[in-house]
């Protein structure tokens, strides 16, 4: 059996955003795959006939995105297949292309003169969509081209991951018209200071969550509705009451997930509510994450996760460690898809649903499921040849109930090659959030470095997606009950799998997993090598720094502001034991990380430097907190090399 390498990468194909035509027996999805020389990822549109189980490719200049179908036979995307189709310098637009699946070439539709994020069609020739709108945009074009030069901030969040400078930018909603011409093409529907979250279409109307501030992006949020003609509102539910998620719109009725944050603050669990015919209230409990699935390195781009069918509403939810199809009705939840693995987004079809999920072993591929057997199967064959002959580390199980009686799953993959007789380094990697699991499915990171020799093990400890809130609640336990997970955790590993060898352990993580990395090694010498990623390191310091500074770490932190207990958000804080640190570590940051900013890492690097510990700093330009997931080909693969040299130097030499 063959090696898996890092440059396989490379070959993996990512689904998403599938969409099944008005009969239900159509399909298309966009397919993405990495393209070196490039440096960024083709994406291609492909259709599946769910008659004849066909699958195949519809286009080929790489650039596409949006899909929708709008009607049986004719789909419509974006796309920038000429120079004409892109934007002039300090200008925005979008062109939209459609293609008919009884043959030809892609036509020219129109052109949106912004750069839309989502899109919806209303009617025949009528569209909603959504984009970014920068208030502070002089309308003056000699204005505008000295604008680049200077930043206006009056709001919180200032900055967001990725996206630069963002105070007093607006996700608007728009109505575009394709069969007028000038300024009456676009009509803004939602006021200026208002920020739209998402939206759907119910019969000739557009109903949206979001909410209107000033100076400080709220907790809660609204769910609206108005008339694209009259530019009209309706508040359905006042933006003031409660956290609202995920929606979907039926006949005269509106299924949305929504938090009261109560009891456990804004991370808790939403539950499922209904409004109809002018009312509205919860119809069933859930306490699980709503639109979640286990979390990996192999997915790129959206798609459906919630979506309302006659009275009943359908949603992905990460329950355990899968990812499947939950259903509301009648005031009840149930499973309506049982899935191996995670759903990653579906729509509804005949018969059944057209979904792309991740089963143990593999990568993404296109299933069907059928409502009356009860069963699905698989579509597509996509990623069956990069992976053929390649050796795939099974997921072993190891749960195990902790010291205060807790439940943990947790698994471990064997290196190639395993030989009972050697001993073998061992890494403990860890997910983000911290609410976010694990499941059984394909991580790229983890079965590369089980190729390249290393026992990996990982688990969901307290504070994890899957369970429920009282679980997942971790406020004012950052390196407590979670710590002590981790560390009975590796205990059971090493006990179990006495090839590993203790003097030659790993740890890494990314996120709150690097939180977690950098308050492991100020708390416990065990591990031989830490690579922290993407971290944040100063409870006290990111409230000002990070984009979610004032939200999640006050939340995190029971309410505790800088000024309100600031010696025990220093305690709090894994900078404050950098100086008992013995474990070298490697800091992997991006320079466009907003949401877990420079400044978190780069103040642990120099703590650790300060204090002669053999440390390295290695920084991504043009990258952000979604690095190891969507970043730049090339950069994913220097930043794995980067971690297994280091774990190599002193796991292995």
């Amino acid at each position: 059996m063959q090696k898996l390498k890092i440059d396989d990468l490379m070959n993996y194909k990512f689904l998403s955003g599938v969409t099944v035509s008005p009969s239900g027996k159509k399909a298309v999805f966009l397919v993405k795959q990495a393209d070196r020389k490039k440096n960024r990822y083709d994406s291609w549109v492909y259709m599946a006939d769910l008659q004849t189980k066909e699958v195949r490719k519809l286009t080929s200049f790489g650039a596409e995105a949006h899909l929708m179908f709008e009607d049986e036979n004719t789909v419509l995307f974006s796309s920038e297949r000429v120079p004409e189709d892109r934007a002039e310098k300090n200008e925005e637009k979008t062109v939209f292309y459609r293609l008919s699946l009884q043959g030809g070439e892609a036509e020219r539709a129109f052109e949106i003169p912004y750069s839309v994020d989502g899109i919806r069609k209303i009617s025949e020739g009528r569209y909603a969509f959504t984009a970014v709108v920068d208030l502070n945009r002089p309308e003056n074009e000699e204005e505008r081209a000295e604008y680049q030069d200077y930043h206006i901030l009056e709001e919180l969040p200032y900055w967001e991951n990725g996206a630069y400078f963002v105070s007093r930018f607006r996700r608007s909603l728009f109505v575009f018209e394709e069969g007028k011409t000038g300024e009456d093409r676009v009509k803004k529907m939602t006021a200026d200071l208002f920020a739209v979250n998402d939206f759907r279409i119910s019969g000739n109307r557009l109903v949206y969550t979001g909410a209107s501030y000033d100076q400080l992006l709220p907790k809660t949020c609204g769910l609206f509705s108005c008339d694209p003609d009259t530019g009209k509102e309706t508040v359905l539910v006042d933006q003031d009451q409660m956290s609202i998620g995920m929606f979907g719109c039926g006949e005269d009725m509106v299924y949305f997930a929504a938090s009261t944050m109560d009891r456990y603050g804004s991370g808790q669990y939403p539950d499922l509510y209904l409004w109809k015919n002018g009312s509205c209230g919860r119809c069933a409990e859930f306490g699980h994450a709503v639109g979640a699935a286990p979390t990996g390195d192999i997915m790129l781009g959206g798609g459906e996760r919630f979506l309302v069918l006659g009275d009943r509403a359908l949603f992905t939810a990460c329950v355990g460690t899968t990812g499947e199809i939950y259903e509301c009705s009648a005031g009840q939840i149930k499973k309506a898809v049982s899935f191996d693995g995670s759903v990653d987004c579906f729509d509804a079809a005949d018969g059944g649903f057209l979904m792309v999920g991740r089963t143990p072993g593999k990568l993404q591929e296109l299933y069907y499921y059928t409502e009356k057997t009860g069963e699905y199967s698989q579509l597509s064959f996509l990623n069956e040849e990069v992976l053929r002959d390649k050796y795939v580390g099974e997921l072993r199980y190891e749960g195990f109930t902790d010291s205060d009686g807790v439940a943990i799953d947790g698994w471990v993959i064997f290196p190639k090659d395993y030989d009972p007789e050697k001993t073998y380094p061992a890494i403990l990697d860890m997910h983000g959030g911290p609410r976010v699991a694990f499941g059984n499915t394909f991580f790229h990171e983890m079965q590369w470095l089980a190729n390249e020799g290393y026992f990996v093990f990982l688990c969901n400890p307290r504070g994890s997606d899957g369970r429920d809130n009282e679980f997942a609640d971790l406020r004012e336990k950052y390196g407590t009950v979670d710590f002590k997970d981790f560390m009975e955790f590796t205990d059971h590993v090493l006990e179990r799998y006495p090839a590993i060898d203790r003097n030659r352990l790993g740890v890494t993580g990314g996120s709150y997993g690097g939180w977690m990395t950098n308050w492991i090694i100020g708390h416990t010498d065990r591990f031989a090598a830490a690579v922290s990623q993407r971290s944040f390191s100063n409870w006290l310091s990111d409230f000002g720094c990070s984009e979610i500074g004032f939200s999640f770490d006050v939340n995190e932190n029971g309410g505790k502001t800088p000024w309100t207990a600031p010696e025990e958000l220093w305690k709090r804080s894994p900078v404050a034991y950098a100086d008992r640190v013995k474990t070298p570590t490697l800091f992997i940051h991006s320079l466009k990380d907003y949401n877990c900013p420079l400044s978190e890492g780069m103040q642990m690097f120099a703590a650790l430097k300060y204090h002669g510990v053999p440390s390295r700093a290695f920084l991504f330009e043009g990258e952000n907190h979604e690095l190891s997931r969507s970043g730049k080909p090339v950069h994913r693969v220097r930043r794995l090399k980067e971690m297994k040299d280091w774990f190599d130097r002193y796991l292995c030499s």
